[in-house]
């Protein structure tokens, strides 16, 4: 295999000349690609359970949201540490982020994401025997860190299995049962907290858990494409990858950040973090406001109204994933740029700043209720349109890597959530909902006119650049060189 790193990562976008392109053709005809080694079928299955369990990643940290009024009352506390046990969540699961996606992408996907589901397992059962508040703190911490692996190893097999000119659609599926968590946590822990009290939550988390973790086990092979690769070759297979993938070595997760700095990713790293960090402070401040008045609704109630959120989260990960490849394959045949992934993500990320100015100053006015669900759904939609392409562009820059990348981007925008979340009701409380979500809004749109104008300046060059050679057309691209094909 290839021994310089450098000569796989980093150069992505660089075109070959003719004789070395027909020569890599040449050398590489008729050999098996590790995408094809998984029927349609086995994929589906493997993205339907890694779905699943990113699923329950965001179900568990919203289950028992609604709830939190009876968590203060039980565990004798404050309504500031009864919000911090929401803020720890989310501190656990950007750090453990770090380390679980370093180990995945050294030692590979199965055994570190069986390792991470056990410990979250007993983390649960933790929560729900929590008999004060510092326990109950300390076991949700623990939760978030372990769970993360879901969202980090799941997206990284994604990457392992699907082809760049599929893994669009493949990425929206996962974020459609990611966000739709978001969603159905609330309205299955409103009521379910209601009649059976917060801890009830748990045990359907625990449930769930174990579930999931059994099927895992059954229908889940490893995907690493390191250790695929090896392991046909010594069975004296060689396929195509074989002499584009290095051996991984396991890094300092800290500087797995250093992925993100280069120009092309620091982008939409912003986008990415704004935005999420705008989504999840609009939903948790939604089941806070409409307990006040003049709404003054019960648990249950809010998690009805979670209900169109959950539509509007599935529908826009769909759609958002299959805009993505489409224009991934429009823009790779005629300017031959990977980046063309993002550009539905960018103008759907145009529906978040609406969705957050009509959400806001509903709220600041105390309109009817259907005027803030209006702005959330408008936001929900914006938002989970936004993210498989970007991610779909991460993952084939950096294919090596994936999980470690996306662990770092996680980080980042974990860690901004979690500071906001800490922070918005004091900043509420002093200029008002208007005003918090509309800057909120703007801040949106500023993170967005960085990356179009890259984007739009690229895609300009592009076309000047292969105006002048028309008979380049087949370009090879990160690792997955001549898989953007309809």
């Amino acid at each position: 295999m290839v021994s310089d790193q450098k000569q796989i990562q980093g150069n992505s976008n660089d075109i070959l000349s003719d004789e070395e392109r027909l020569r890599y053709k040449d050398t590489k005809q008729g050999l098996p690609s590790v995408y094809d080694i998984y029927t349609k079928f086995k994929k589906n299955i493997i993205l339907l359970i890694v779905s699943s369990l990113g699923f329950l990643s965001n179900f568990d940290d919203l289950i028992y949201v609604p709830a939190l009024p009876m968590v203060v009352q039980d565990l004798h506390t404050t309504e500031t540490l009864g919000l911090l046990t929401v803020s720890v969540y989310i501190l656990g699961n950007s750090v453990g982020g770090l380390i679980w996606g370093v180990l995945s992408d050294c030692y590979g996907r199965r055994s570190i994401m069986l390792l991470a589901l056990c410990g979250f397992i007993l983390c649960v059962a933790g929560s729900y025997l929590s008999p004060n508040i510092h326990i109950f703190l300390l076991s949700r911490v623990l939760q978030g860190a372990f769970i993360c692996v879901t969202l980090i190893v799941g997206q990284a097999t994604v990457a392992d299995i699907y082809q760049p000119n599929e893994r669009g659609r493949a990425n929206s599926v996962f974020y459609a049962f990611y966000f739709v968590g978001v969603l159905v946590g609330p309205i299955i822990g409103g009521p379910l907290s209601y009649h059976y009290g917060w801890r009830s939550t748990f045990i359907v988390v625990e449930m769930l858990a174990v579930v999931l973790f059994i099927l895992y086990v059954l229908f889940v092979p490893e995907t690493h494409q390191y250790i695929i690769v090896c392991k046909y070759h010594e069975t004296g297979t060689k396929l195509l990858e074989y002499d584009l993938l290095v051996k991984p070595k396991l890094q300092n997760p800290c500087l797995i950040f250093t992925h993100l700095k280069e120009t092309t990713m620091l982008p939409y790293v912003f986008v990415l973090a704004i935005g999420y960090m705008s989504i999840n402070v609009a939903h948790f401040y939604f089941s806070t406001q409409l307990s006040k008045a003049p709404y003054d609704y019960k648990s249950n109630v809010i998690g009805i109204l979670y209900v169109p959120l959950s539509i509007a989260a599935f529908s826009g990960s769909i759609i958002g994933g299959i805009l993505s490849d489409y224009a991934a394959v429009r823009y790779m045949k005629t300017l031959r740029t990977d980046e063309g992934h993002v550009v539905p993500a960018l103008l759907f990320s145009v529906l978040t700043s609406i969705g957050l100015i009509i959400y806001g100053w509903s709220f600041q006015y105390g309109m009817q209720v259907s005027f803030p669900v209006i702005g959330i759904i408008l936001c929900t939609l914006g938002q989970t349109a936004t993210r498989p392409g970007i991610y779909s562009f991460y993952t084939i820059k950096y294919q090596q890597y994936s999980a470690s990348v996306i662990a770092a981007n996680n980080f980042v925008q974990l860690l901004l959530t979690a500071i906001m979340l800490a922070f918005t009701a004091i900043i509420v409380e002093s200029i008002g909902d208007g005003l918090y979500f509309t800057t909120m809004a703007v801040v949106n749109i500023l993170a967005t006119i960085v990356p179009v104008m890259i984007i739009t300046r690229k895609i300009r060059l592009s076309s000047k650049i292969f105006e002048k050679m028309p008979d380049q057309s087949t370009p090879l691209i990160s690792t997955d060189a001549g898989q953007y094909h309809e």
